[in-house]
């Protein structure tokens, strides 16, 4: 999940976002890949469960 992570703070502007307010709030890099890789990992759990597309407009 390192990997997908890395690749949606450098091209998705709401996890970009949370990255960069995340590092400012703690100071740690490492930390906030872990946040926004657990944010992936949750939008995939729902998009299983509901059987619904992914739209990146409306997350």
């Amino acid at each position: 999940m390192h990997m997908p992570a890395l690749s949606a703070m450098r091209f998705n502007e709401q996890n970009k976002a949370l990255f960069v307010r995340l590092v400012s709030r703690h100071g740690i890099k490492m930390k906030a890949a872990v946040s926004v890789q657990r944010k992936i990992l949750e939008l995939i759990y729902i998009i299983f469960k509901t059987d619904k597309p992914f739209n990146d407009y409306i997350q």
